[in-house]
């Protein structure tokens, strides 16, 4: 019976020491398992906290894409749209929808087949494409870069029209700036033998010993000789003029024109017609817009073919667009007319329709001194049987005598 119960005293103790063993293990896996439990949480929280800042990454690089004044369109490589940022949307007139559609399928008809052919290249040789190029259905230039962009490629461009037409405008004056100089030369040139001739015809018309009629036909050449004289001074020496507008008459000015021109009129059989208002003064500068009507009426005068007719009028008038009131001067004629593209291009520099003796600069000149007294001009012109002839509407508005001194300053 004693040795039964040392037998189950050994095996209790046992028991109570596996219990015992068993505890410390529960407790080892338990703190192993909170422990596992705290990273897997830590890594979590770094997790979300990542994806946070990705998605805060992500978000401000496409509020910088968006706010791009560039337009940017991605396609993959089979040209299915994968991006398209706000400005090229606005640019391109399209909306999400055309995201997943193809190129073709997304610009129906718009896309210029000299574009495709740069974004065909950058495609299958996977090199980068800087170019402009004018687009003819939209009527703009732009400049676009196309780069590889994972399998497919990325275009990049923008409207480049406003800059061409201002590098345009700084050529334009650099050009008017050399003609300005050379113009100046030749005036004086001309002048020098002018002065010569005049004083040659006033020794004439002083001898004792020559006839009467003589001396008339000197006096008669003086005063042709001061007229040349004068066209060429108001022609060519545009950076000499007067420093201060002044108030004249424009229908004042434009009869001084008139004059000189009286003898080609008679030859011509060319009427003038004229309707001047009583109140057509404004600040000036009457040299300049005497430059301007001279080239006006000898272009009336050279599309006149055989017997014409050449209207001048002055009215006041107001600005359809501005409502700012002005003067309205009209000089028209019944000639020939011009063509679309000639009326088109009829202010561009060195442009003329007359190769054997204009030079392209009168109506280019006229313009800039129209511009720097604030006016406008438009023509319109026929070349229709019966009804053919060229119309050039001048608008000045009234100023306080602001007009930009030295309007025909071009040296």
């Amino acid at each position: 019976m004693a040795k039964d119960t040392g037998v189950e005293e050994v095996e209790l103790e046992r028991l109570k020491s596996e219990i015992a063993t068993l505890r410390r293990l529960l407790e080892v896996n338990e703190a192993t398992a909170l422990e596992q439990s705290e990273r897997a949480e830590l890594a979590l929280q770094a997790m979300l906290v990542e994806i946070a800042e990705r998605e805060q990454q992500a978000k401000l690089v496409q509020e910088i894409v968006d706010a791009s004044t560039d337009c940017i369109l991605v396609l993959d490589r089979d040209w299915r749209v994968k991006y398209l940022n706000r400005q090229g949307k606005q640019e391109l007139s399209i909306d999400d929808s055309a995201v997943g559609m193809v190129l073709m399928e997304a610009l129906p008809g718009t896309l210029d087949p000299t574009f495709q052919q740069f974004y065909e290249h950058a495609m299958k040789n996977r090199v980068t494409l800087l170019f402009e190029e004018f687009h003819k259905a939209r009527q703009k230039w732009y400049g676009v870069n196309v780069s590889p962009v994972g399998d497919g490629i990325g275009i990049f461009f923008r409207d480049t029209t406003e800059r061409r037409r201002r590098d345009a405008a700084i050529q334009k004056t650099e050009k008017l700036a050399a003609v300005g100089r050379l113009a100046s030369s030749i005036s004086h040139e001309i002048n020098n033998p002018l002065e010569s001739v005049v004083n040659l015809l006033y020794l004439i018309e002083t001898r004792e010993d020559v006839d009467e009629e003589t001396k008339q036909y000197a006096n008669l050449a003086a005063n042709e000789m001061a007229r040349v004289s004068h066209i060429v001074t108001q022609t060519l020496k545009f950076h000499r003029q007067s420093t201060h507008a002044a108030e004249a008459r424009i229908s004042e000015v434009m009869e001084s024109v008139v004059s000189l021109f009286q003898g080609r009129f008679a030859t011509r059989q060319v009427r003038v017609h004229r309707r001047y208002t009583a109140q057509d003064g404004m600040m000036c500068f009457a040299g300049d817009l005497r430059q301007v009507f001279a080239n006006l009426i000898a272009n009336s005068l050279d599309a006149i073919a055989g017997e014409g007719q050449i209207w001048l009028r002055t009215r006041r008038s107001v600005d359809g667009k501005t409502g700012w009131p002005g003067l309205r001067v009209v000089v028209a004629d019944d000639g020939c007319g011009m063509s679309e593209e000639t009326r088109r291009n009829v202010f561009e520099p060195f442009f003329t329709t007359k190769p054997a003796t204009g030079t392209g600069l009168g109506l280019w000149v006229s313009e800039e001194i129209i511009r720097n007294h604030h006016g406008t001009v438009k023509v319109r012109s026929s070349e229709r049987l019966g009804r053919c002839g060229t119309v050039f509407a001048l608008f000045f508005p009234f100023t306080d005598g602001s007009v930009e001194q030295g309007s025909a300053n071009i040296g």
